[in-house]
């Protein structure tokens, strides 16, 4: 059994390790200038096709290119240059050189060429891209990442109302975490994620639209552990379009202000909280399609949907009255067999023990006994074809499970403005 540290009457337990410093502010700053100065150029311009042209043309501040040549090599990282193509097509090709970034604080990036190939048309409505970079490393002496085979393919098109359209994927084919810096003798390896895809979409359909989200992943591993085929998916549908259009202009309009990160954050909370409101108001609904992971074979998997009820004004002016107009449900499947396994996976049986098998089995047993026991003799779920069910609803501020009533924790929050 996993037991707490116990520390003796004078002793004080140690501090929590700040989190590493990913990348120092000058750094960011030097990022964050960069990004201006590129929006500034390319103004309130909407055609993808002049998008591209202004930037392929773009040259950064005299003050900014010394700090962006220590950060990527070049003054200008990541150059366009128009390519041929099919008559009407306007293409180009831009690439990221490969370089090693030793920045000073512990945390160093290196990273292999990284490859785009862009095109567009002479209307600039539509634009796509492909973009493939083999290798990312981030590394640092007591841990390192390594991120393999990252590709992008992104197809958009411009809305009349000014909003881009189209879908986005992504993939990575390998992401491996390591104990020490990558190449060291104690880099091993301590969690590997294989085959991540994550796909996007902005659909128009009439007045409305609708925002999809799926990411899954063949297999995050653990030592000798294995979660595999875990996805998760979402659907925001019913979004009023015009909504949609009138969130995106907003966004863009602030990234022209001249603000502090702070206020330009907080201008950005605000707009999208405007936005949620609205959005709840118009009955937008968001349908969980899938959560889902297996192990050892078995999979385990949440689907649901989340809504309010018909809103007013003065719901929006604490969060307990805004919860009670939520309306949420979720049915949960999870194998018994998976919970015996898990119990297998996680018995704390003594090294070298001859009845290690057996003790392992009467720890998977002891938990499948603790969780499907109370569960099912509490009412909260049932047996069906071997496998765990129950469902959960949340209406009217009273949260069931199983058609079971649960009591729900104070959410007496006010707004920072009272």
């Amino acid at each position: 059994m996993l037991a707490a540290p116990v520390y003796a009457d004078n002793e004080v337990a140690p501090a929590p390790k700040p989190l590493p410093e990913i990348l120092t502010k000058e750094n960011a700053a030097t990022l964050a200038q960069a990004g201006k100065e590129l929006r500034a150029a390319q103004g309130k311009e909407r055609n993808f096709a002049k998008q591209l042209d202004i930037y392929s043309k773009f040259e950064f501040s005299p003050e900014l290119r010394p700090k962006l040549k220590e950060i990527f090599g070049a003054e200008r990282p990541f150059p366009l240059q128009r390519a041929p193509g099919a008559k009407g097509q306007v293409n180009y090709v831009g690439k990221l050189a490969p370089h090693l970034f030793v920045q000073g604080n512990g945390t160093d990036f290196s990273w292999t060429e990284l490859t785009a190939k862009i095109s567009t048309d002479k209307t600039g409505r539509s634009v796509n891209g492909v973009v493939a970079w083999p290798s990312l490393v981030i590394a640092r002496p007591d841990g390192s990442a390594r991120l393999l085979d990252m590709a992008v393919t992104s197809r958009q098109q411009l809305g009349a109302d000014g909003v881009a359209y189209g879908t986005a994927d992504f993939s990575i084919g390998a992401i491996t975490v390591h104990e020490a810096a990558v190449g060291g003798k104690e880099a091993k390896e301590v969690m590997r994620f294989e085959d991540l895809r994550a796909r996007s979409e902005t659909v128009r359909r009439g007045a409305k639209a609708e925002i999809g989200y799926r990411s899954t992943a063949k297999a995050i591993v653990f030592g000798k552990e294995r979660v595999e085929r875990v996805s998760f998916a979402f659907r925001l549908v019913n979004i009023p379009a015009k909504a949609m259009a009138e969130l995106d202009q907003s966004l863009r309009a602030q990234q022209s202000l001249d603000l502090a990160p702070g206020a330009q954050q907080e201008l950005m909370l605000r707009t999208l909280k405007d936005a949620g409101k609205r959005l709840i108001q118009a009955g937008a609904v968001l349908n969980i399609e899938d959560i889902s992971a297996a192990f050892r074979g078995n999979t385990a998997s949440i689907k649901g949907r989340v809504a309010f009820q018909k809103t007013v004004d003065s719901d929006f002016e604490s969060v307990p009255a805004l919860m009670k107009k939520l309306v949420a449900h979720f049915d949960v499947r999870v194998p018994v067999a998976l919970i015996k396994d898990i119990g297998r996976a996680v018995a704390v049986v003594p090294p070298g023990a001859p009845d290690a098998d057996k003790q392992a089995e009467a720890g998977a047993d002891g938990l499948v006994s603790l969780v499907v026991g109370k569960a099912v003799t509490g009412g909260f779920a049932v047996i069906e074809n071997g496998e765990l069910r129950s469902s959960i609803d949340y209406k009217n501020g009273a949260l069931t499970v199983n058609g079971k009533p649960l009591a729900v924790p104070n959410m007496n929050i006010k707004p920072k403005n009272e």
